[in-house]
């Protein structure tokens, strides 16, 4: 009779003991799905922060290089506007026109300037970033 009473109070244990391990392995399998949902959702935060930081650095840089465009166009015009304002009428032939070649080297040594100091101002933008 005692060794059925301790049977069965062994069974009664061995059953709580098996309820109270399967309870903790829930909890930690329903926390180890939290944390991953969390590592998840974390993840893609951070993927889109990078998203977002590509485009604003596409769109920055699409935008110097326009500005870089812009001003070397500038300087193309004040050449062509310098030249057009020293133009020299050619003898004996009307409607036609030449440009000296000291003028021409100078309008080429003015764009070439130009030129590098739009591209430095554009290096310098690009690499600080501002």
């Amino acid at each position: 009779m005692v060794k059925k009473i301790v049977a069965a109070l062994l069974i009664v244990i061995a059953g709580g003991a098996w309820g109270y391990l399967d309870y903790m392995n829930k909890q930690e399998i329903k926390a180890a799905e939290e944390m991953r949902q969390a590592m998840a959702e974390a993840r893609a935060q951070a993927l889109a922060r990078e998203k977002a930081a590509a485009e604003a650095k596409a769109k920055f840089e699409a935008m110097i290089l326009a500005e870089l465009t812009a001003c070397k166009q500038t300087a193309e015009k004040a050449k062509t506007d310098f030249l057009e304002a020293n133009k020299k009428p050619v003898k004996r032939k009307p409607g036609q026109f030449t440009v000296p070649a000291a003028i021409q080297e100078e309008a080429n040594k003015t764009v070439e300037a130009a030129n590098a100091a739009c591209q430095s101002a554009y290096d310098t933008r690009l690499a600080s970033g501002s």
